[in-house]
């Protein structure tokens, strides 16, 4: 397998009002429509294009799954090469609303691990309000 770079880190977050004021508004990363159907999730891009997705817990739930996410170079072959090796899929493959693809998997001290394609392969309509809501138009 090889990787290109990091192409989002997804960090849990209490309440993504008090969250933003540090990374919108101080770091000055900007608030994306984020490409997947969860509303406890805001993407928010940095000028390089390495996103953070701040992830709020769902009801009843302490905290939301910390993962970071590698771009690779052949997402086929990673799929091909995790599905043949002892590590197994936990998520995907699957696509996001803006065509990229994905696949998560465990590493062996129990993190998240998500491989992905590039982001925005294909066009998207979605809009996200200053507090990283998205919807279609």
């Amino acid at each position: 397998m090889k990787m290109r770079t990091i192409n989002h880190v997804g960090l849990p977050v209490k309440d993504r009002r008090v969250a933003l004021k540090f990374y919108r508004d101080i770091l000055g990363l900007e608030v994306i429509p984020s490409m997947v159907d969860n509303e406890n999730i805001v993407w928010m891009r940095a000028e390089d294009g390495t996103m953070v997705h701040l992830i709020e817990p769902p009801p009843g739930q302490d905290s939301a799954g910390y993962h970071f996410a590698m771009e690779a170079e052949d997402f086929d072959a990673v799929v091909e090469e995790l599905e043949a090796s002892d590590y197994e899929v936990d998520s995907g493959p699957g696509e996001r609303h803006d065509g990229q693809r994905y696949v998560f998997t465990t590493d062996p001290d129990g993190n998240r691990v998500e491989f992905t394609t590039a982001s925005g392969l294909k066009s998207s309509n979605r809009v996200a309000d200053e507090l990283g809501y998205t919807r279609e138009p």
